[in-house]
């Protein structure tokens, strides 16, 4: 059985004597997990970390020194490993890591909020993120409980928007910096995304462990909803982009070397802040199919 002792600003886990301290970051989504090592975590520290999980939907570690074999092996513990990125560079001999990085002269694109790899079929559970090398300053990331989002609406616009479904597809990746020309100029996010065909999601969805409602759509790979004209689509899609940039469904993580995210794929959007020009800045990360 699992167990919460409520302090004024801190909650403590407990299960089979086990104890985890968690603390809330905003009201809505976000809490730091501390006095744990996520490379010895056993399967009752697990079971606090999961709940945690679900509850705050993502979550904050400071000071986790983690190998990529280690790394890989955090990941399996939320389930099996997503198959190797299509376009992100990875690590070597550790290829389900992909590598997100800045460094002197190549500066980072234009950022956008986005759910991670929306346009697959099955979009992924979860991420985890590993800082391997931060800016002096800035450079946090942002993230947005869709759940809180979907809720802050009516009822009326609840169940219209039950009834809708959006197409997402890989587009927003073509002349980015992880894009690049063959000798003929075609693009090779262009060829590649040819494996990866435009998808249907219902634009409400319920999330599978919890059962609570939440938006599903993204600025990055949501193109358009499907039951709607263009203009009507866009239109209600850039309303609710809006509600989800308020900062009341937000938490914002200020990075520091051998901080860790993990967050939940399915009911969240992050936003990484580009305020670092080149400073070089370097991230790992692990994901989990859904």
């Amino acid at each position: 059985m699992i167990g919460i002792i409520k302090l004024r600003f801190v909650s403590f886990l407990s299960v089979n004597g086990q104890f985890m301290k968690v603390t809330p970051l905003s009201p809505k989504i976000g809490a730091v997990i501390s006095d744990i090592t996520l490379n010895a975590i056993n399967d009752d520290e697990f079971i606090l970390l999961y709940q945690a999980f679900l509850k705050y939907k993502v979550l904050f570690f400071r000071e986790q020194l983690l190998t990529p074999e280690e790394h890989l092996a955090v990941g399996r513990r939320f389930g099996e490993l997503a198959p190797i990125h299509p376009f992100f560079p990875n690590v070597k001999g550790a290829e389900q890591i992909i590598v997100i990085e800045v460094s002197k002269g190549n500066p980072p694109g234009k950022s956008y909020w986005h759910t991670d790899l929306t346009w697959l079929e099955t979009p992924p559970k979860c991420s985890i993120l590993h800082a391997q090398h931060i800016p002096e300053s800035g450079g946090d990331t942002i993230w947005t409980s869709m759940e809180a989002v979907f809720d802050s609406l009516s009822e009326d616009e609840k169940k219209k928007l039950r009834c809708l479904s959006c197409l997402h597809a890989l587009h927003a990746f073509e002349g980015s910096r992880y894009d690049k020309k063959d000798k003929n100029g075609a693009s090779y996010v262009a060829e590649k995304s040819k494996e990866y065909p435009p998808v249907i999601h219902p634009m409400v969805v319920k999330h599978p462990e919890t059962n609570i409602e939440g938006l599903f759509i993204n600025e990055q790979y949501t193109k358009k909803i499907v039951e709607l004209e263009d203009q009507e689509s866009q239109a209600l899609l850039n309303k609710l982009f809006a509600i989800a940039r308020k900062e009341e469904f937000h938490v914002r993580f200020q990075w520091q070397p051998n901080s860790i995210a993990i967050w939940d794929n399915r009911c969240t959007q992050h936003f990484a802040v580009t305020d670092y020009g080149d400073q070089p800045r370097k991230m790992h990360r692990v994901t989990i199919k859904g």
